[in-house]
């Protein structure tokens, strides 16, 4: 019974994803959505009692995921029915699967390795469950929402604007297309303040200013020499420095050309007293004719086309920095930005929030920047961005678990500031996921059982399965609100990949320690192979995954069973994650440099700040190597696992139903199958 819940309830999470891939069906009203939803219901139960001939139990599990929808619908009115289905089938199957592993775990032995083993396992599959229904969450909220009022603009409002450029060690060449592009702007009463920020070369901050100077007097050019804060102290100075009269602060990366109408497009949400902060989406230019760039693209796109506008339903968006307007008066309340952040804009703007102030999200892209050229620059990037989010929850775990120190922060805002960056760590566990995974893949190999909750028989398939599901509605949901092809959405999906082991690293540096340095990139050698300089930007990722193919291989050859070709796919899964990250080094050395690619391939912005040195590097393999020697010493010496309890009145191995859903689907699929073997999907960028 406790293993046919969670396959029945699996079962019928895939098919009812496979209705919702129907176009405008996920979205649809009731009269369209209900039958829908009652023929993947239907379907699920005849054949599940024509398999394992569970008939009171499959009605009764029909009943509590038609109770289930119809409870979910009634606290989120807006949803379809089927999107209501959707979430209600995969948190029971979740409850399920997990109430499953329980018994296993508690039920079977009584050694305490095995019960610690266990029970740790329990708790990061719940982890990841959790993360899991949370993307899943945001996706339903999304596509299968009905429409409400937006938020309104008065077209008469226009009050001063100040619009802020950060710069440093910016090319000419690039900036001048961004100066351009704000001259040109639609705007009555506009300042325009460039704040180069210790820029070391002088004859590059003085070209800057002399192109600010051509301009004329709506451009005003601030040169900080060893500034303290970084981007964040830059821009409170210059700030400082801004007329009493202006009332609005415009923040514009260094490489953005925006549209002449972005101003008179979004400073009338501020005629509305109580409106902190207006957030456009980011966009980005000349990516078109590269497969890499294009799914570098969409992954970007998902979060400001799933993730935004979920968040913007309860008002808990995040300024994202760049093409964002904030109210000068809320900024200077909150103290301006904090400069401990590396990710000032978003922490800025929950402090906005605690105060009672409201953000609007305009879901439409008012101007475009440039992407990183290279994986290295691409990878500090997600660095800054997970070690951020590391430090907000450091910084206000209070205020979002805590109800009396949240301040003006309601329960659904709490709930998406922490859930957004508590995200980041599902990338972490994929990673120990994996390490599991190679442990008993070395262990089988050598003729030894882990000390740890085992699965066998239909259960085997499980994981699988999640993962197939939980891609799919991941893809799905990119490919849906991009409107992209299916192949670019799997490219976004593979640049996902391609960060997880920076994001885990940027997880554990920000749970051991606040600040982290930031050291910037060695320039690489003009004549150097682009092959090597793929590998040396990925050089984790590439030991990990060869080791996670080469430990699938050996466990198969030496003991070849359906058991072990179950557990080397999800091994074999876990090492194609790491695998691309090789690809996207290689495939970012392979981009065609037009002339500003070139240009623009030297600045800050594309090459970032190194997330870490050569020391920490081998400090990480290090570690990782010696958990693996801990773990597989403890195999050696520990009792093996006992036996699962056989299941009453299940279907043998061959009848199992045809297909099982993720609990949920993950925009950056980091926690994988563990070596129980188990469901883990994951996050994302922030």
């Amino acid at each position: 019974m406790l293993l046919h819940a969670p396959l029945y309830l699996g079962a019928l999470s895939a098919l009812t994803t496979l209705a919702a891939l129907v176009p405008r069906t996920i979205s649809a009203r009731l009269f369209v959505g209900l039958p829908y939803g009652l023929v993947a219901l239907g379907a699920t139960t005849v054949a599940s009692i024509f398999l394992a001939h569970q008939r009171s139990l499959d009605i009764g599990l029909a009943l509590a995921v038609v109770v289930g929808a119809a409870a979910t619908r009634l606290v989120m009115r807006r949803w379809s029915w089927l999107g209501a289905q959707l979430f209600a089938s995969a948190t029971l199957g979740s409850f399920a699967y997990l109430g499953y592993a329980a018994a296993i775990t508690y039920a079977v032995g009584h050694n305490p390795v095995y019960l610690v083993a266990s029970s740790l396992l329990l708790v990061l599959e719940l982890a990841a469950l959790s993360l899991s229904l949370s993307y899943l969450f945001e996706i339903i909220d999304t596509v299968s929402r009905r429409p409400e009022p937006a938020h309104r603009a008065d077209p008469n409002h226009l009050p001063k604007v100040a619009i802020q450029v950060p710069a440093y060690s910016e090319p000419i060449e690039v900036m001048r297309e961004t100066l351009a592009a704000l001259a040109a702007l639609d705007y009555p009463d506009l300042l325009v303040q460039v704040v180069d920020n210790n820029t070391p070369d002088r004859a590059v901050w003085t070209a800057l200013q002399a192109e600010c100077e051509k301009l004329g007097s709506r451009f005003q050019f601030i040169h900080l020499e060893n500034w303290p804060g970084f981007k964040a102290g830059a821009l409170n100075e210059a700030t400082r420095r801004l007329p009493k009269d202006v009332e609005l602060i415009g923040v514009v990366d260094s490489d953005y050309v925006v549209r002449k109408d972005w101003l008179r497009s979004v400073v009338g949400h501020f005629a509305d007293a109580n409106v902190a902060f207006v957030q456009t989406p980011q966009s980005y230019r000349d990516w078109n004719d590269d497969q890499y760039l294009r799914g570098l693209f969409y992954s970007y796109a998902y979060f400001f086309e799933v993730t935004m506008p979920a968040r913007a339903h309860r008002n808990a968006i995040i300024f994202a920095g760049t093409m964002g307007v904030i109210r000068r008066s809320a900024f200077e309340e909150i103290g301006g930005w904090n400069t401990d952040v590396v990710t000032e804009d978003a922490e800025a703007s929950l402090r906005m929030l605690a105060k009672g102030h409201s953000g609007v999200y305009e879901p439409r892209p008012f101007g475009q920047g440039l992407m990183p050229l290279s994986f290295e620059g691409l990878k500090q990037q997600r660095f800054r961005w997970a070690l951020g989010g590391m430090q907000i929850l450091r910084l206000h775990w209070r205020r979002l678990l805590l109800p009396h120190e949240g301040g003006r922060l309601t329960f659904a805002q709490r709930a998406h500031y922490l859930l957004g960056n508590v995200q980041w760590f599902g990338d972490a566990l994929m990673f120990l996921f994996t390490l599991l995974l190679l442990l008993t893949a070395i262990s089988t190999a050598l003729h030894h059982t882990l000390p740890i909750r085992q699965l066998t028989g239909v259960a085997l398939g499980l994981p699988i399965l999640f993962l197939a599901s939980g891609l799919l509605r991941a893809v799905w949901a990119m490919k849906l609100k991009t409107r992209c092809t299916w192949r670019d959405a799997v490219a976004g999906l593979q640049v996902w990949f391609a960060l997880s082991w920076v994001v885990t690293l940027a997880c554990l540096r920000g749970v051991v320690k606040f600040h982290a340095a930031f050291l910037r990139t060695p320039k690489s050698k003009e004549d150097e192979p682009s092959v090597v300089k793929a590998l040396r930007s990925a050089q984790i990722e590439t030991l990990l995954a060869i080791t996670g193919a080469a430990a699938a291989i050996a466990m198969v050859i030496r003991v070849p069973s359906v058991a072990t070709i179950a557990l080397a796919i999800l091994l074999l899964f876990q090492s194609a994650v790491y695998a691309n990250g090789p690809w996207a080094g290689a495939a970012a050395e392979g981009v065609h440099l037009t002339p500003i690619r070139r240009a623009y391939k030297s600045s800050a912005q594309s090459t970032g700040a190194r997330p870490v040195g050569a020391n920490s590097m081998a400090l990480s393999i290090a570690a990782g190597l010696s958990v693996l020697a801990v773990l597989f010493l403890i195999s050696l010496a520990a009792p093996p696992a006992p036996p699962e309890p056989a299941a009453p009145a299940l279907a043998p191995p061959q009848s199992k139903p045809s297909a099982h859903a993720t609990p949920s689907a993950s925009p950056t699929p980091s926690g994988s199958p563990s070596a129980s073997p188990s469901a883990s999907p994951s996050p994302s960028p922030s």
